[in-house]
């Protein structure tokens, strides 16, 4: 099987297998966007001027999630910021969740279920179809999150989008939770690739954080009727 994309690892993680219920709660399309926004940039088709993002045409991923999103940004009448794009996306690339979700059916590692709300309102719930893609990427997570020693680049990229969430929590046990979080904030931190590229990649995370304690602030003062 080809490698997953971010976007696409951060999905499996977020998703409940047997449900498909999403576990990351209102930070989902957040990091989504951002894992979206890494990925453009490791392929080259994104990169980093004067604090926004810039799109390289040339550099076009033949990925369908990762073209539209390429084409929103390069239609945009001027370059904007990591934390514009990480809040326009979803709107953009809609829907995002089943975007990112459908090549994964297509490759057998999640199954999509429709259900009608209320008898009305279609929705698609993705579960898991192949434990073993998911199985693999658990593993991996959880060795860096629970060990000391170096981390590879991507996966220090995968942590670094799972930092500002909860789903950090839900790859390892809950015994390990404090120190997985210490871990995973100390990974962010230092850096995924220690090069220019950095500066790009410091910007999605300091936007998908901003954007979920947004989403955070906004979630509550709804629950307590403010």
């Amino acid at each position: 099987m080809d490698p997953l994309l971010l976007s696409e690892e951060l999905l499996l993680l977020a998703l409940d297998d047997d449900t498909g219920a999403n576990r990351a709660q209102w930070s989902l399309d957040a990091a989504l966007a951002g894992a979206v926004l890494l990925d453009l940039i490791a392929a080259g088709a994104l990169r980093e001027e004067d604090g926004d993002l810039v799109a390289d045409a040339a550099h076009a991923p033949a990925h369908p999630v990762l073209a539209d999103a390429l084409a929103a940004i390069a239609a945009d009448d001027r370059p904007r910021s990591a934390k514009h794009w990480v809040s326009r996306l979803p709107r953009r690339v809609k829907p995002l969740k089943g975007r990112v979700a459908e090549p994964l059916v297509d490759r057998g590692v999640l199954a999509g279920e429709d259900r009608r709300t209320l008898g009305l309102f279609r929705t698609t719930r993705y579960v898991e179809a192949d434990a073993s893609a998911e199985r693999e990427l658990r593993e991996r997570v959880s060795r860096a999150l629970l060990g000391d020693g170096e981390v590879d680049g991507r996966t220090a990229l995968l942590v670094a989008l799972l930092q500002p969430t909860e789903l950090v929590a839900r790859v390892v046990p809950p015994d390990r939770r404090k120190e997985a979080k210490a871990r995973a904030k100390e990974i962010a931190e230092r850096g995924a690739v220690g090069d220019a590229v950095d500066d790009a990649i410091r910007g999605v995370q300091a936007a998908i954080i901003a954007s979920v304690a947004t989403a955070a602030a906004t979630s509550a003062a709804t629950s307590s009727g403010g």
